[in-house]
């Protein structure tokens, strides 16, 4: 006989944009399946998420299925603290951009499957002034985005909503002084426009971090926009064109081709602006510069699809922008 399965909680942010439709639903999905949810709560307020983990560890659940966007699962994580518990992802948000790296697909029904088949793996988190975070930290026209993106925009636009809040940040886009230190090599300083640094794969609704870009890959990956030469002069990025440009290969994953465009690998990275910019923390504004940013390895254990059966789930997720990770490029900090 097989042993008694381990009872989940079920915690859906339902102020997420697919969150309130998808609660019972995934309820009966998933007793349905064989999973024995002896928790369940439909979350009306982002804000009293964290303290429905609390509880739910309180109560002695180890097992946390969690429904909603990235930042929904950001808070989650982050609530966890240092109490060892598995992660089970139901994507209910608007860029799912966790999910996506797990390759979990958007279908509720086979995300319900993933966490059936109880296969764990642990990945890696990063941390960013003491916050954790699954995705990216990001600055600059990524921070401009996400200040755009209301949850009306969201609820509204779905993934769309990304591109309609990045055509007017992108026209308004100011550069700033960025000093850098990845691990121990000397400061660096550049002109800025955008700085993205993973943990995972994506960001913003399934851009690229970079094509190296691994959540169990024991590594920090970043790249950095600059718009000029160190003159004082705005150079071709800052252009029109040349901006449109940046856009439209970061759309197709290809964005570390532009000539001003430069990708650092590590495991600690410290950043200074000036001025001061607003942090976006797996998609939410949290924050501002100076960032000390650094990694935490193989510290989450989440549910996730077996490797061999990732092309099969791969046809039920929408993934246009994945494309194979290229020859590696080693550390480039200066």
């Amino acid at each position: 006989m097989e042993p008694p399965r381990e009872a989940a909680a079920l915690l859906v942010n339902v102020a997420a944009r697919s969150g309130r439709e998808g609660y019972e639903p995934a309820l009966r999905m998933l007793e349905a399946l064989g999973v024995r949810v002896g928790r369940a709560r439909a979350v009306e307020k982002a804000q009293a998420f964290p303290g429905e983990v609390e509880a739910a560890l309180a109560e002695g659940f180890r097992l946390l299925l969690v429904g909603g966007g990235d930042g929904t699962l950001s808070a989650a994580v982050n609530a966890l603290g240092e109490q060892q518990a598995t992660l089970g992802v139901l994507p209910l948000g608007t860029g799912n951009d966790f999910a996506r790296s797990l390759r979990i697909p958007d279908d509720l029904e086979a995300a319900c499957a993933v966490v059936a088949a109880n296969h764990r793996r642990r990945v890696d988190l990063g941390r960013v002034n003491g916050r954790r975070f699954l995705n990216a930290v990001s600055l600059g026209l990524s921070a401009g985005i996400a200040a755009r993106l209301t949850p009306s925009l969201k609820r509204r636009a779905g993934p769309l909503a990304y591109a309609l809040a990045a055509a007017p940040e992108v026209a308004s886009a100011e550069r700033f002084k960025l000093a850098l230190r990845a691990d121990d090599t000397r400061s660096r300083t550049i002109d800025a426009l955008q700085v993205v640094v993973g943990n995972g794969r994506y960001h913003g609704a399934g851009r690229l971090v970079t094509p190296h870009a691994r959540l169990s890959s024991g590594r920090l990956e970043a790249y950095f926009l600059e718009t000029d030469d160190g003159s004082g002069r705005v150079r071709e990025v800052r252009g029109a064109w040349n901006l449109a440009r940046f856009m439209l290969l970061l759309r197709r994953g290809r964005h570390l081709e532009h000539p001003r465009v430069f990708r650092v690998v590590c495991r600690q990275l410290v950043l200074v602006a000036d001025p001061p910019q607003a942090l976006n923390v797996d998609g939410e504004l949290l924050g501002h510069t100076p960032a000390a940013i650094d990694l935490l390895p193989a510290s989450l254990e989440v549910l996730a699809p077996r490797p061999r059966l990732w092309k099969a789930v791969e046809r039920g997720a929408a993934q246009a922008s994945a494309r194979p990770a290229g020859p590696e490029e080693g550390v480039h900090p200066s």
